[in-house]
């Protein structure tokens, strides 16, 4: 199996995988990590894509960081995808049935179930005015709007989209036309000014979510604001990110110290997609059982 990502290397899926494939009954399974660059070029995203489904001994890949950008350099070599995969234009999970390379979006679902432990029971109906401000708009964020607008019930009473890439933001704006908004008022924002997403944040109502997915602070140095940003009380403050620096993640935790604040990390998100991805690519059903075998092997 192999993973696609931008510094694999330093991935704790590595020190992991052994265990997780023991959890899942996999036998003589190995990871191979694949960094690819996060600057535009496509080049090396087409060429993994091609070497991955010319090799027979490798059964498919996780991806991450890429999953836009995997679509659009390869999806015509991507023999099958499916309806999660063509509505948010990427894929989180490559895997081979037959002689043929499928390609699956597994965030949207997994999102859910992620921003379920995150936010209480009908967290948006108990704190009416209060929204989401999405600072990135990849591949996590095209997820979040698929998520949201396709499958909550409980929704909030806004979404704003923060997004310094032109084509992501576009590609996130198609999305939400195609599905339809119905209450969530959407606003997009182009740009990546941290002195912007700082007013951004500023200006939230309290009990208001406020995500990090640019991969500031593990792909990328930084965040995406500045030491001066100021969470409303009663925020939740989720950084994507499991692992790295995650500037952004210690400016909520400053602030948590002395104010009503929330800060959750991107750790079991992580989990969710990394079960998720190997029951696709070892054709093994994810039951609740093997789902809970894979958390207990991972001891953080």
């Amino acid at each position: 199996m192999e993973f696609f990502g931008v510094r694999t290397e330093d991935s704790l899926s590595a020190q992991y995988f052994p265990d997780w494939a023991r959890a899942l009954g996999v036998r003589d399974a190995e990871l191979r990590g694949v960094n690819l660059p996060i600057d535009g070029t496509l080049d090396a995203h087409r060429e993994a894509v091609l070497r991955l489904k010319k090799d027979p001994e490798v059964q498919g890949a996780l991806v991450t960081s890429h999953k836009l950008a995997i679509v659009r350099a390869a999806g015509d070599l991507i023999d099958r995808r499916t309806p999660a995969s063509e509505l948010t234009g990427e894929v989180s999970a490559l895997y081979k049935r037959g002689d043929e390379l499928w390609g699956h979006a597994v965030d949207p679902e997994n999102y859910g179930l992620a921003i379920t432990q995150v936010l209480s029971s009908n967290w948006w109906a108990k704190h009416e005015g209060a929204g989401i401000l999405s600072l990135g708009g990849g591949g996590a964020t095209v997820a979040l709007i698929v998520y949201l607008l396709k499958q909550a019930v409980d929704r909030p009473a806004f979404l704003q989209i923060v997004e310094k890439r032109s084509d992501n933001l576009h590609h996130c704006k198609n999305i939400t036309n195609r599905i339809g908004s119905g209450a969530v008022k959407l606003e997009f924002f182009h740009t990546g000014d941290p002195l912007i997403c700082d007013s951004l944040v500023a200006k939230l109502p309290s009990y208001s979510l406020v995500i990090n997915a640019t991969g500031m602070g593990k792909d990328l140095p930084g965040s995406p604001v500045t030491d001066n940003v100021h969470f409303p009380d009663h925020s939740v403050v989720w950084d994507l990110n499991y692992r790295g620096p995650r500037e952004f993640l210690v400016r909520g935790e400053l602030q948590q110290a002395t104010r009503p604040i929330k800060v959750v990390d991107g750790w079991d998100y992580f989990i969710r997609g990394w079960s998720s991805v190997m029951g696709l690519v070892f054709d093994i059903p994810m039951t609740k059982e093997r789902l809970s075998a894979f958390c207990k092997v991972t001891l953080r």
